[in-house]
C-alpha cells in the first residue's frame, strides 16, 4: 500500500526547510553528462560531502522495523536525495548488522564508458571517513570470463547512483569494504544471472550485502507512479523474472541481478517503504514525479514442531467434555511449548466428520472427531495434520470427503491419501517465510506401498519445494525399536530427496537415526491418546526443527502423560 509520509513543511534547519535543503543539494551537486571529465582523482568523493545533510536525513527518519533474527542479504534503495530520509530509514534499521563487504549496483545514467559493467579501484571520501574499496571482490569480478567488467574511474566519479549512497554505507558499516557496479541498460538476463552467480560465489567466503541504488517511476503524476509501483513491487516480491525488464525502474538489470542473487540465497523481499516526490514534497499537483521503493531481501530461519499421534474420540472425547483441552495441554503451554513456530503438525488418527458423526459400517477401532474439537487444536498453533494412516478411512468415503472439507474450512493444511495410495493427495506444499515446505504423507500400515511410486513422488516434490518432510505410518504397534523394513524405507526416502522423516503408528517412542546428515525419527509415540495401559504408551516425543541456511537442526522434547495430562520431562 502506498503511504503518504508525514513531513514538517515549515521546519527550519539553519534557515532552510528539509525539502529546500534537499532541493539545493540536488541542484548544486547532481552531475550532468557534460560534467563528467577524464580527470581521475585517486579518491572518489561522496556527493554531497556534507555531514549536516546526512544527519538531517537521519533526524527525519522515523520508520523502525525489527530485523532481529533475520539475515538481510540484499536491499533496494533510491538515489534521488529528495528521498534521503527514506534511505536513512533503510540504513538505520540495519545498524548492528555486520558485513565484510558492501556491493552496490546501479544504473549508468549517462551511458558512459566502454564496459557493460563498470567498477572502481578507488576508495571514497565521505563525511564519516574513508570507505575502502574491496580489492578481493574487484579481482573476482574482473576475471569472470563471461562478463564485460571494467575499471573506469571517470564514469564512477560522475555517477550519482553511487556517490549519493557511500556516506550512508560508511556511517552504517564503518568496517566494511565497498565495490560499486554500474550497469548499462544493455546488460541482458544471461549476463545478470552470471553476475548474480559470481556475487553468490563471493558470498560463500565472506559476508556481503548486495544493494541496488535505483529510482522507480519517472515523469508521471503521483497517481500514475503509484499504479506503476504496485506492479513493480509485485514483480519483485513474487520474483517474476519475466516482468523485471518491463517494470518502470531506471536499472532493470540491477534489479534482475539482485533477485537472482536473492533466489540463490533462498531469501525473499520484504517492502519497507514506497513513496514519490509529490508525496514527499507535499505537492500533489506535480505532473512529473520520481518514485521510490525501499526494502530488504531477508533469510529467516524456519521453525517447525511435530508431535505424534492425536486421537480425539473415545476416552479423550470424554476427558475433553469433562475437563477441557486446558487440562490436557496447560502444562505445555506454561512452558511455552507451542510458542514461536511457523508450523505445528501431528498425525491425526481419525476422520473429521460433520458433528463428529460415525458412519456405517462400524469398525472395531472407529474414530471420528467433531470439527469444533479439532478447531481447539488450531488455537494452540496446530496448522498441519498427516492423514496417511490406518484411521483416515474409519468413516468410509463420506468421512474422507468430510475430513478434507472440514480441515480446509478450519484453515488447517493436510497431506496423505487413504490406505496405501500414493497420488496427488500425498503432498501438500506450504509457503513459509518465502520458502516452500513440502509435506508428504505415506502409509505403510495399510499394506505394502510401491517403492517406485514413492521415489517418483519424492523426486517430483523436490522440483517444487525447498524442503521435503515425510510423515510416514509404519512399523509394529508397541515395538520400541524400528524394524528392517522401516530402516530400508527411510533410507530410500532420503536417497530420493527427503530432508526429514517423521514416523508414527507404533504408539511408543522409537529411536532417532541420522542418515546422510538427514534426521529420521522412527516414531514419536502418542501425543493425545487414551492408551493408559502402559508407561510406554504414555511417553511421547516432540521434535522441533530449525531450518537455516546451514541445513536442518533438531531438538527433542520428551514428555509424559499422567491421567491424560501432558507434562514435559525435566532436561
Amino acid at each position: 500500500m502506498i503511504k503518504s509520509h508525514k513531513r514538517l513543511v515549515i521546519t527550519i534547519i539553519a534557515g532552510l526547510s528539509l525539502t529546500g535543503l534537499f532541493a539545493i543539494f540536488l541542484v548544486l551537486t547532481r552531475p550532468s553528462a557534460s560534467s563528467v571529465s577524464d580527470i581521475q582523482p585517486k579518491l572518489h568523493s561522496a556527493n554531497p560531502d556534507d555531514k549536516d545533510f546526512f544527519e538531517t536525513a537521519y533526524h527525519f527518519a522515523d520508520k523502525n522495523i525489527d530485523l532481529s533474527g533475520k539475515r538481510v542479504v540484499a536491499g533496494i534503495i533510491p538515489h534521488h536525495l529528495l528521498a534521503a530520509d527514506l534511505i536513512a530509514d533503510f540504513f538505520h534499521n540495519l545498524e548492528g548488522q555486520n558485513y565484510d563487504s558492501i556491493i552496490l549496483l546501479g544504473p549508468n545514467h549517462f551511458l558512459s564508458g566502454q564496459s557493460d559493467i563498470i567498477t572502481s579501484a578507488y576508495d571514497w571520501q565521505t563525511p564519516y571517513g574513508i570507505l575502502e574499496h574491496d580489492d578481493d571482490t574487484l579481482h573476482d569480478l574482473l576475471f569472470v570470463s563471461g562478463l564485460d567488467v571494467g575499471v573506469e574511474e571517470s564514469v564512477v566519479q560522475g555517477e550519482h547512483a553511487i556517490s549519493s549512497e557511500v556516506a550512508f554505507i560508511k556511517k552504517t558499516f564503518p568496517q566494511a569494504k565497498f565495490t560499486p557496479l554500474i550497469l548499462k541498460p544493455g546488460v541482458n538476463q544471461q549476463q545478470a544471472v552470471e553476475l548474480a552467480e559470481t556475487l553468490f560465489k563471493i558470498s560463500q567466503d565472506k559476508k556481503i550485502l548486495v544493494l541496488v541504488s535505483a529510482d522507480f517511476s519517472h515523469y508521471k503524476t503521483s497517481q500514475e507512479a503509484q499504479r506503476d509501483d504496485v506492479r513493480s513491487i509485485a514483480a519483485i516480491t513474487n520474483f517474476d523474472f519475466s516482468s523485471i525488464y518491463d517494470i518502470d525502474v531506471d536499472s532493470p538489470p540491477s534489479i534482475y541481478t539482485l533477485l537472482k542473487f536473492s533466489q540463490l540465497n533462498g531469501a525473499g523481499f520484504e517492502l519497507l517503504d514506497n513513496s514519490n516526490s509529490a508525496l514527499l514534497s507535499g505537492r500533489a499537483d506535480l505532473t512529473s514525479t520520481t518514485s521510490y521503493v525501499t526494502g530488504y531481501v531477508v533469510w529467516q530461519d524456519i521453525n517447525l514442531l511435530f508431535v505424534g499421534d492425536i486421537m480425539l474420540d473415545r476416552g479423550v472425547k470424554t476427558l475433553i467434555e469433562q475437563k477441557g483441552f486446558e487440562y490436557i495441554l496447560d502444562d505445555l503451554v506454561s512452558n511455552n511449548f507451542f510458542a514461536d513456530y511457523d508450523l505445528v503438525g501431528a498425525n491425526l488418527e481419525g476422520a473429521v466428520t460433520d458433528g463428529g458423526q460415525h458412519y456405517e459400517p462400524a469398525k472395531e477401532f472407529d474414530f471420528a472427531f467433531d470439527p469444533a474439537v479439532v478447531a481447539r487444536l488450531s488455537e494452540y498453533g496446530f496448522n498441519f495434520f498427516n492423514l496417511a494412516n490406518n484411521h483416515f478411512n474409519d468413516q468410509g468415503q463420506r468421512g474422507i470427503a468430510e475430513t478434507k472439507k472440514n480441515l480446509a474450512a478450519l484453515g488447517i493444511n493436510f497431506s496423505g491419501c487413504p490406505d496405501a495410495t500414493i497420488s496427488a493427495c500425498s503432498l501438500t506444499v506450504i509457503p513459509v517465510k518465502h520458502k516452500k515446505i513440502g509435506l508428504v504423507g505415506l502409509n505403510m500400515a495399510a499394506g505394502k506401498i510401491d517403492s517406485e511410486k514413492v521415489r517418483e513422488a519424492i523426486s517430483s516434490a523436490t522440483a517444487e519445494t525447498d524442503w521435503i518432510i515425510v510423515n510416514i505410518h509404519w512399523g509394529e504397534e508397541y515395538d520400541t525399536a524400528a524394524n528392517k523394513l522401516q530402516r530400508q524405507m527411510a533410507h530410500e526416502l532420503i536417497d530420493s530427496g527427503a530432508d526429514v522423516i517423521i514416523g508414527h503408528h507404533p504408539h511408543v517412542v522409537q529411536e532417532v537415526e541420522v542418515y546422510k546428515s538427514k534426521p529420521i525419527f522412527y516414531s514419536l509415540g502418542n501425543f493425545i491418546f487414551d492408551q493408559y495401559f502402559s508407561d510406554f504408551t504414555q511417553e511421547g516425543l516432540a521434535v522441533s526443527l530449525n531450518i537455516s541456511k546451514a541445513g536442518v537442526e533438531y531438538t527433542l522434547h520428551p514428555f509424559k502423560a499422567a491421567n491424560g495430562q501432558l507434562r514435559l520431562e525435566a532436561d
